[in-house]
């Protein structure tokens, strides 16, 4: 049995495990997508549910986007922690963490719905974002570029089967019982968690030790930067269509079912591309990938603002989310073209992302 020669750092705990064939690698990127597809799904139920619970129970009109925006400054929180714990305690623990503060958040946000309480809405919907935030960094523990794209194409997987999980938790009431519905599926992501390697691959043993080597710097600052920027730019168009198009389609008089019909269909369409990225690579060029969904996303969110029909409104949707899609796929292949990144370099990375996309749910 052989060991990955690591060297101790004050303060840091290691797991002497032994080297992850190719075999098991493969496997381990399947769990991660997997879990990945669950956050996904509790994602859709919590963002169909929560604008709506905010506008039945808010003090005030202005108040309407906080539980969205809390749950995306919960994730954008979570981003050193969870790389902090991933790289020191291993994966195991801190997704299994990320998924036990989602089960608390979905109770939590249940019942400020049901019993009209705002606050315990909002303490609830930032646990659901601190989850959010662990999940996210699952993309970044495959080893490389491709890996995460496998990864985010199991947010598509997740997609097609949320209409099912929809139209389940509204046959058990609606309402809290999506709130309650994501918190099962955040427990089925415990569950899972437990299951994963504690350590890292090989390959992920190498980067975090070149990345102690090289530092917390890219080979190229320029691809970090525009990465970074255009990302944030994008996080932050794609949050205000998601808190704006399900409140447009309720003032349209749209069906519960149509607006999460519609929530669905657009979380597909932020994670179908990434599946046919990860199986035909070299036809999504970074660059130009991201240029089309940065040019693409505008339009959307033009045509959702502009829209007042619930067909258009929907089609506007799934729209941003194709174009949001396209813009993370050029800027997750645009990290690593220049060499892997450091652990904190992918923090900082998830951080300027998800706060850029609380600002533009409040901005809303």
């Amino acid at each position: 049995m052989s060991f990955d020669p690591l060297i101790a750092r004050p303060s840091e705990t290691l797991c002497l495990c032994p080297r992850i064939d190719e075999n098991t690698d493969a496997s381990s990127t399947r769990r991660l997508a997997l879990g990945f597809g669950l956050g996904v799904l509790a994602q859709a139920l919590a963002l169909a549910q929560l604008p709506q619970a905010a506008l039945l129970i808010a003090p005030r009109a202005e108040q309407i986007g906080w539980p969205l925006a809390l749950l995306l400054i919960g994730a954008a929180l979570a981003s050193f922690p969870a790389a902090a714990l991933v790289d020191g305690f291993g994966r195991r623990a801190a997704f299994a963490l990320g998924a036990s503060l989602g089960v608390g958040g979905g109770l939590l946000t249940a019942f400020g719905m049901t019993h009209g309480h705002f606050p315990a809405l909002c303490l609830g919907a930032l646990w659901l974002g601190l989850a959010q935030g662990f999940g996210l960094f699952y993309r970044h523990i495959a080893a490389s570029a491709l890996g995460g794209l496998r990864v985010l194409a199991g947010g598509a997987l997740a997609a097609l089967a949320a209409p099912l999980v929809v139209h389940a938790s509204e046959l058990a009431g609606g309402g809290a019982a999506n709130l309650l519905c994501a918190a099962l599926l955040q427990l089925a992501a415990l569950f899972l968690a437990l299951r994963l390697p504690h350590g890292f691959s090989e390959v992920n043993a190498s980067v975090s030790s070149a990345a102690a080597v090289d530092g917390a710097s890219f080979r190229s600052a320029t691809h970090f930067a525009l990465a970074t920027l255009a990302g944030a730019a994008a996080w932050a168009i794609m949050a205000a269509a998601m808190l704006r198009g399900p409140l447009s389609l309720a003032l349209c008089g749209a069906a519960q079912s149509l607006i999460g019909g519609a929530m669905a269909w657009h979380l597909l369409a932020m994670y179908g591309p990434a599946a046919l990225a990860a199986r035909f690579p070299a036809r999504f060029p970074p660059l130009a990938s991201l240029v089309a969904g940065l040019v693409l996303l505008a339009g959307a969110f033009a045509s959702l603002r502009l829209s007042t029909s619930p067909a258009l409104l929907a089609a506007a949707m799934a729209a941003v989310g194709v174009a949001w899609s396209l813009a993370n796929i050029g800027a997750l292949r645009l990290l690593h073209e220049k060499g892997p990144p450091s652990r904190t370099a992918l923090a900082l990375h998830d951080l300027c992302l998800l706060g850029a996309a609380a600002a533009g749910a409040l901005a809303f």
